[in-house]
């Protein structure tokens, strides 16, 4: 079959079951794309204010990194940043990684042995599996599209086995490379666990170049990992600090997503748990679809295993693996082995999302079903007759129509369906956004603070979309000590609290009536939680983002018992990690001047000694301070914040954020990227200029 005519009809499929969203002035507008959508709006102003990558994002819980935290890295993805530099917008870009992801689909089959008739048909189902659409429509693309890369990893590692050569040590390594650069770790992980022991089963079988293959392997592994190390290894020091690290509950958190093997139902019956939304009735907190590839690719998955040989029995062995390790806490002798010894398994949450690599070997495996159904069939005297063609034609024609009625309820469901549609109008998307006269009121008033939104407007995208600093937000992988005070301080609603945090005015749906809050301004409001008569307090007695303290408390197993008491006075009082408890004289903050990457302090220290306090999130791996030029200790006060302890005199301090990192691996993967690109791109020049002569 000609692959420009494959790719059209893959493209086509997508145009029919996306058509909402292509042909009409719509967009998926649910949370999990207004926040990142959020985000990137600032970033993207930001970073064309400094003319470099922003690597801190200051307005969701006080701050927080950016990249390390996998926030704001789709443009560090070379092929995201090629198709953004032509033009094309982030959903296109999607649909083009599930063409992507079908191609290499049919390719890989092709190297099984697959006719192309079932190979296309695989593909193409394997692209519109309910998993890959969900994705796209729930706001979770960096999902899909490095799922996306999974049967292209598997074919690099058989062209490697077939042709143990540069160019093929190429290919693997830019295919895992662009996988880990689209910045899912956990899907990515799956993917290099399949990849690796796929590798391993090709390698026991291999007879002549065992050892070439294994070094060309392992090498194209490390390049691939040098390709995305620009995110990846300074990331390592970001989790070492956020809540994926470990702590207490932490195993409770990482399995809070666990398959019951009950679910398992929904591979048969997709609605036997609801769907999905808030019809979901299942075992997990919620889920937005049921776990379904279709009833005859499944039962063409299971004919697969009537006559075995060793590729239906290592897919077979991946699936049960797989599904096993979703079972998570509900089956915790396979994954607790998993989470106690396998590098960095521990630091992933949602069990259930290897499920990915389950439906990947059922649709592997139903290539090998039908091939083998068919072979069977056509030996039946009664259907010799028949074109082998046909019968895939008609399983791609069943399969399409059973799936379709699931991918169907996904982008765009009735409205007599529980499960919401996703499907909004660009206009209403933009209204969610548009600066209102709370935004106007705030961008005047606020100046250096932050805000404290209450209720659901905690999670507020349209502050951060705006530039308004606020102490809540939402981000996946937040820092271990902001978690740790927000679970303590019964999410921040203190208020020695939000002084200390540089909180100014809180924004609450409902009236107050409090003595530290006044009211400045009630006005209407409208964000993705809806339409709503916004009540702006201003706090009194604010504290501003600098200020010296007259007294410190050595931090001990009492710290929140300390920041929570009512008689807490943040302005004279703090508690601070690895310093006595003892008092000083006040200093004076003579000038501030703030930036996301640097921040300039001016004061002047009249006593012996003095604690001046910083309201910034300590993180001491990136944030570093020198006072008069000299680098000095960070204190990590009040649980989160900076403090520095001062000598007398007049003194110049700055923080700053330490991206030399970052820049170094940026510059040397891009070099990096580029040999790789013209390794392999070599050999079509040499023919074009042969050619030509």
């Amino acid at each position: 079959m000609n692959k420009y005519l494959l790719i059209l009809i893959y493209a086509l499929c997508v145009i029919l079951f996306f058509y909402p969203v292509i042909f009409y002035n719509n967009m998926f507008g649910s949370g999990d794309t207004l926040n990142p959508y959020s985000v990137n709006h600032i970033l993207d102003i930001y970073k064309s204010k400094i003319g470099h990558w922003p690597l801190w994002q200051p307005w969701i819980f006080s701050g927080m990194p950016t990249m390390e935290a996998f926030t704001y890295v789709n443009e560090l993805y070379f092929p995201t940043r090629l198709m953004i530099g032509v033009g094309i917008s982030d959903i296109n870009i999607q649909f083009i990684h599930l063409i992507f992801t079908a191609l290499g689909m049919y390719l890989l089959l092709n190297q099984f042995k697959i006719s192309k008739s079932i190979s296309f048909s695989i593909g193409l189902l394997w692209m519109l599996n309910p998993y890959m659409i969900t994705m796209i429509v729930f706001g979770h693309g960096s999902q899909m599209m490095t799922a996306a890369y999974i049967p292209w990893v598997l074919y690099g590692v058989n062209r490697l086995k077939d042709s143990v050569s540069i160019e093929s040590l190429a290919l693997l390594a830019i295919l895992i490379g662009f996988q880990l650069q689209r910045g899912h770790v956990q899907i990515a992980y799956y993917s290099c666990m399949l990849a690796g022991a796929y590798f391993l089963y090709l390698w026991i079988q291999e007879k002549n170049k065992k050892k070439k293959y294994l070094l060309y392997f392992i090498l194209s592994c490390g390049i691939a990992f040098l390709i995305a190390s620009h995110i990846y290894y300074p990331s390592l020091d970001y989790l070492s600090n956020s809540i994926r690290a470990g702590g207490e509950n932490h195993y409770q958190y990482a399995t809070n997503w666990s398959m019951h093997p009950k679910e398992l139902l929904t591979y048969i019956l997709p609605n036997y748990y609801g769907f999905g939304g808030s019809s979901y009735n299942g075992y997990m907190p919620f889920t937005d679809y049921p776990n379904y590839v279709g009833f005859f690719v499944l039962l063409s998955a299971l004919y697969s295993l009537i006559k075995l040989n060793s590729n239906k029995i290592f897919f077979a062995s991946i699936l049960l693996l797989s599904v096993l390790l979703s079972f998570g806490k509900y089956f915790n002798l396979i994954y607790d082995f998993f989470y106690s010894f396998f590098p960095y398994f521990s630091n992933f949450r949602v069990p259930s999302m290897i499920l990915i690599i389950s439906n990947f070997s059922l649709y592997i495996l139903a290539a090998f079903g039908l091939k083998d159904m068919i072979k069977d069939l056509l030996n039946i005297d009664k259907f010799k007759k028949f074109e082998s063609k046909n019968i895939v034609f008609v399983f791609l024609l069943i399969s399409i129509i059973d799936i379709y009625r699931i991918d169907k309820n996904i982008i765009s469901p009735s409205e007599e369906n529980p499960q919401k549609s996703q499907i909004i109008s660009t206009e209403k998307f933009n209204s969610f956004f548009e600066e209102d006269e709370a935004i106007r009121f705030l961008k005047k008033n606020l100046e250096l603070h932050r805000v404290y939104a209450a209720g659901e407007l905690f999670q507020d995208p349209k502050l951060k979309f705006h530039g308004i600093q606020s102490v809540g937000g939402y981000h996946p992988a937040k820092f271990r000590h902001y978690t740790d005070l927000l679970n303590n301080t019964n999410n921040l609603l203190s208020i020695p609290v939000l002084r200390f945090l540089n909180v100014k005015y809180l924004l609450s749906p409902v009236e107050l009536n409090h003595k530290d809050f006044e009211l400045s301004i009630k006005t209407p409001y409208n964000s993705a939680f809806g339409k709503i008569d916004l009540n702006i307090y201003k706090l009194q007695n604010h504290l501003p983002r600098a200020w010296f303290v007259k007294n410190i408390i050595k931090e001990d197993k009492n710290l929140y018992n300390y920041l929570t008491a009512s008689a807490f006075d943040s302005e004279n009082i703090a508690v601070v990690k690895d310093l006595e408890s003892q008092s000083f004289l006040k200093g004076e903050v003579v000038n501030l001047q703030w930036d996301i990457h640097e921040i300039l302090i001016d004061v002047n220290v009249s006593s012996e000694k003095a604690f001046l306090i910083l309201s910034e999130i300590n993180y001491p791996e990136r944030w570093k301070a020198t006072v008069d030029d000299k680098e000095v200790k960070i204190y990590q006060t009040n649980g989160v914040l900076r403090g520095l302890l001062l000598n007398q005199g007049t003194h110049s301090i700055v923080f700053k954020y330490d991206d030399r990192l970052f820049r170094s691996l940026l510059i040397f993967s891009n070099i990096l990227l580029f040999i790789i690109l013209f390794i392999l791109i070599k050999p079509f020049l040499m023919r074009l200029l042969k050619e030509r002569s």
